[in-house]
């Protein structure tokens, strides 16, 4: 009978259409990120006459800097990949011990890049915590006095205090990525598939397991060479600083009274780009002649009998590490809190809390600020995120994007806040929050982003599905089901979006014109000083806004159920 479809005649219903919004998403973002990015770039080379780079060029110790600043980069970058392999590796075998050590390297990222280098910068000092726990070893007594190794630290020539610091902080990044990507991989049946053939846990997680995570780590560990590259806090605090690095030096110029100086300042940011671009190139060469040597490939007799050992090696150094990232805060906690504290007392002589909270309340306005300017960009990001990620979850399109989303982390910062200063300045913007929050904004998206991510990922889409066929809306469905489900991994990105808010400095200095007080500035600033309480009051307190977001985040219970991995 015709108009009456039969059994034969039934078709899958097709998908509900994606609503406007949705579809109007992906233009949003590029709206509110593109403009800083582009216009700074583009700023950039307008700012940089082929003058500006001969004046460069000319500048003295200028080679020294640059190769000063990729050494760095590229130094502790390997180093902090290397050490979380290892980790990692231990913690595959032991999978018991995996959700602890993910949570104490979540637990260190949260600190901001500004607060670990201050708290280093104590704890490897010749004055520092670590010799005054060595005692007699290493520093010597003359006249019933004690004196102080002869070391420069921080701040010596080659930068290793400032690859040290780099490792404390980009290694439990790494290593928290790595973790949750080998459990994305199933690293674990790989892993007893391997050691049937007689492969010892550290090799064959370095030999299968390695291979199949790296395309997920790809372009973190870019991020992180980058930022080597490009940072501008943690290298005033540990140096170097005859010559500085490239980016410290491109921010001395920037700021120069003479246009030309301010010229050849805007060309040393490019040039930061260059480097940027050339190490993420060198690094995707070794990687191709990684796997054209075969790295993946198992055997059934292993060789190379000493890398069991160089794993655990490299494991027990990377926990060095981590307790390093510790004892870098206890030293914040110690200097804020001492009354009298003279070298080489391992510990305090006495403590003040009227002085501690004395600093804090000076430091107010700062931390008041921190926590605004950090929380704005947040706002905009989760719910744009949000949209990004619903309307990928309707009509599934790849991960093609994701290295568009990821570009403001592969970019140094300089390269477009330099470009970005002429334009502010016309606009009439140049130290207002309204800017600050919009560079805040091309930072914190992409960390929002890659956060939401992996957690729509894991999330059962069936228990939406249903909601939708008892005839939901589509907004009614999400706020039903998929609110409920990703409640706390909504609050886990947001607390991340925050942190890394809270982190930033170099836009505070550049568009902000140092006229917004932030904690990073005052911490930056304070560390230059002889005052250490004032510094480690500012870095502690910087140290705690992060963790109080997490904190809150953590308050929130994981769904007992709709939760899977795919």
């Amino acid at each position: 009978m015709t108009g009456q479809p039969g059994a034969g005649d039934w078709r899958p219903a097709a998908p509900p259409a994606r609503s406007p919004l949705l579809a109007a998403a992906p233009w949003i973002a590029a709206a509110v990120l593109a403009p800083p990015l582009a216009g700074g770039l583009v700023g950039a080379v307008a700012a940089a006459p082929l003058s500006a780079w001969r004046l460069l060029a000319a500048e003295p110790g200028i080679g020294r800097s640059i190769l000063t600043s990729v050494l760095v980069a590229v130094a502790a970058t390997l180093i902090s990949a290397a050490l979380a392999g290892a980790i990692a590796a231990l913690v595959a075998a032991r999978p018991g011990r995996a959700g602890a050590t993910e949570r104490l390297a979540l637990v260190l990222v949260a600190a901001p890049h500004a607060a670990v280098a201050v708290g280093l910068a104590f704890l490897i000092a010749p004055t520092g915590l670590l010799f005054r726990l060595a005692g007699d070893w290493v520093y010597t007594r003359a006249d019933g006095r004690a004196l102080p190794p002869d070391l420069p630290l921080p701040g010596d020539a080659w930068g290793l205090s400032l690859i040290a610091g780099l490792v404390v902080k980009e290694m439990p990044f790494l290593l928290a990525l790595t973790i949750a990507a080998q459990e994305r991989v199933g690293a674990r049946a790989a892993l007893d598939r391997a050691r049937s053939l007689g492969w010892p846990a550290a090799s064959a997680w370095w030999r299968v397991v390695a291979p199949q995570i790296w395309p997920l780590l790809r372009l973190p560990v870019a991020a992180v060479a980058v930022y080597g590259l490009g940072t501008v806090d943690m290298a005033l605090v540990l140096g170097p600083s005859l010559p500085p690095v490239l980016a410290v030096r491109s921010l001395s110029l920037l700021f120069d009274p003479d246009p030309a100086r301010a010229a050849a300042g805007a060309a040393a940011a490019l040039l930061q780009l260059v480097l940027a671009v050339g190490v993420i190139l060198a690094g995707l060469c070794i990687e191709r002649l990684v796997r054209c040597g075969g790295a993946d490939r198992l055997t059934v007799r292993p060789r190379r009998p000493l890398a069991p050992f160089a794993s655990r090696l490299a494991a027990g150094l990377g926990l060095l590490v981590l307790v390093m990232a510790v004892l870098a805060v206890v030293t914040l906690v110690f200097w804020a809190g001492a009354a009298v504290w003279r070298f080489p007392d391992p510990l305090p002589a006495g403590w003040s809390t009227a002085r501690l909270t004395g600093m804090a309340a000076g430091l107010a306005p700062a931390a008041g600020a921190s926590a605004l300017y950090a929380l704005l960009p947040v706002i905009i990001a989760v719910p744009l995120a949000l949209l990004l990620l619903e309307g990928r979850a309707s009509h599934p399109a790849g991960d093609a994007g994701d290295a568009l989303i990821y570009l403001p982390l592969l970019l140094p910062p300089a390269a477009f806040l330099a470009g970005l200063q002429g334009p502010v300045l016309r606009l009439g913007l140049d130290g207002t929050g309204l800017a600050l929050v919009w560079c805040h904004l091309a930072t914190v998206f992409p960390y929002v982003f890659l956060a939401l991510r992996e957690s729509y990922r894991r999330t059962d889409p069936r228990p939406r599905r249903l909601a939708r066929s008892l005839g939901r809306s589509g907004f009614g469905a999400w706020a039903a089901v998929m609110l409920p489900l990703t409640a706390r991994p909504l609050a886990v990105a947001a607390a991340i979006g925050f942190s890394a808010g809270v982190a930033q400095y170099l836009p505070a200095v550049t568009i902000g014109g140092g006229r917004i007080p932030l904690l990073a500035t005052e911490a930056v600033a304070a560390a230059a000083g002889l005052d250490r309480r004032a510094a480690a009051a500012a870095a502690l307190l910087l140290a705690l806004l992060p963790a109080a977001g997490f904190l809150l985040a953590s308050l929130i219970p994981e769904p007992a159920g709709g939760r899977r991995r795919r």
